[in-house]
């Protein structure tokens, strides 16, 4: 080499600095360490929701940050990201919640991920992920009151997570089934204005959990008879008793497939008694109301194929058709024809089970209801 080459050489070599060793690169300059440390301080916070910070690598991460190793990043990405997911989705996987229907959006968190990196605002803004109701609040109380009574706290622990898997907004005015309480409410700009006492599905025939629209009312309604029951029961009567079974209102027909189906005329014994609330939905299950009154007297009423009988079914539908649409509800329960009144205005209804929720009447205390569907 001449000794001009052998001089550019050099010139470059010391323009060009050396190579670091990749355990002292710096972390990404979008994870300041204040940040970091803002989210080892939100990780350090998450046992209040229930969850464990050793599920979202805080100990790597806290052993990354001190010593600012090249991997500090990614493992700041990665623990951000699960934990907004949880946070916001719930923890536990939609395909380890049988019957669980609630749709919710597909949510990109990398965008969000690079606008909290960029700003000082990392615990607000997984604060925000989380719901923002007084009963998810009210049951962090109680979670905090059970870990210092030493209790088993596993049940608040798994509600806490599966309201994190409901939607964030409700609505002004809707309907709330909790299936293990066995209640309806109806609830107006967060208060309960209502509550009647449900009867829901059995352990073999689950009430599925989702969101509906009530559409109207139907007084006197026909009873389209699920095909799980006609094969189960119905079907037998309608072919070896077919007196007995038109005595009780059925009528038998077969489709285009030859398959049975089978109708309830409106009367004293259908089994939707005297209405029903409309509510179309996949599951073809509706709140209405039932000829066998004295089941509400029970304490367990896990007693349907799913569907849900409301206690005093009438003074809801007068409360959500509002007094001048009920009068129309009134004609068609003397008359006895099958009418269906339209509401003003749709109401959602959301189908939910939640085995523990917060006591109204002593802040910081539960109230649990027995698991009756175990892994819901």
């Amino acid at each position: 080499m001449s000794a001009y080459w052998r001089l550019a050489a050099c010139v470059l070599a010391c323009l060009v600095p050396p190579a670091v060793p990749a355990a002292e690169v710096q972390p990404a300059a979008r994870w300041s360490m204040d940040n970091v440390r803002a989210l080892l301080d939100v990780l350090a916070a998450v046992p209040a929701e229930g969850l464990n910070p050793d599920d979202y690598g805080a100990a790597a991460l806290q052993a990354a940050a001190d010593r600012q190793d090249a991997r500090l990043s990614d493992l700041a990405d990665a623990a951000a990201l699960s934990l907004a997911h949880d946070f916001y989705e719930g923890r536990q996987p939609l395909s380890a919640r049988p019957d669980w229907h609630f749709v919710r959006q597909p949510v990109d968190y990398r965008p969000w991920l690079d606008e909290v990196t960029a700003s000082r605002s990392v615990p607000g803004s997984f604060a925000k992920l989380l719901p923002q109701n007084a009963d998810y609040s009210g049951l962090r109380k109680g979670l905090e009151r059970c870990r210092v009574t030493r209790l088993d706290c596993a049940a608040i622990e798994a509600n806490l997570d599966r309201w994190r898997a409901l939607p964030r907004m409700f609505g002004r005015r809707y309907l709330w089934v909790n299936v293990p309480a066995y209640r309806l409410d109806l609830i107006e700009n967060g208060a309960v204005i209502a509550s009647h006492r449900v009867i829901v599905g059995k352990p073999g025939s689950r009430t599925p959990l989702f969101r509906a629209m009530v559409t109207g009312v139907t007084a006197n309604p026909w009873w389209n008879v699920p095909c799980s029951i006609v094969d189960e029961s119905i079907g037998k009567l309608v072919r070896t008793n077919p007196g007995e079974a038109a005595r009780r209102g059925f009528v038998a027909t077969t489709d285009a497939q030859g398959k049975l189906v089978v109708r309830q005329k409106p009367g004293p014994g259908n089994a939707l008694g005297q209405l029903k609330l409309e509510m179309p939905n996949p599951y073809s299950v509706f709140i209405h109301d039932t000829p066998s009154r004295g089941l509400f007297a029970r304490d367990a009423r896990a007693l349907s194929h799913g569907c849900i009988r409301t206690e005093a079914p009438d003074m809801l539908a007068r409360v959500l058709l509002g007094r001048e649409r009920a009068e129309g509800l009134d004609r068609a329960l003397m008359t006895g024809t099958t009418t269906t009144i339209p509401l003003a205005e749709p109401l959602p209804v959301y189908v939910v089970y939640l085995t523990v929720e917060p006591d109204p009447a002593a802040a910081g205390a539960v109230v649990r209801h027995r698991d009756i569907y175990p892994g819901y």
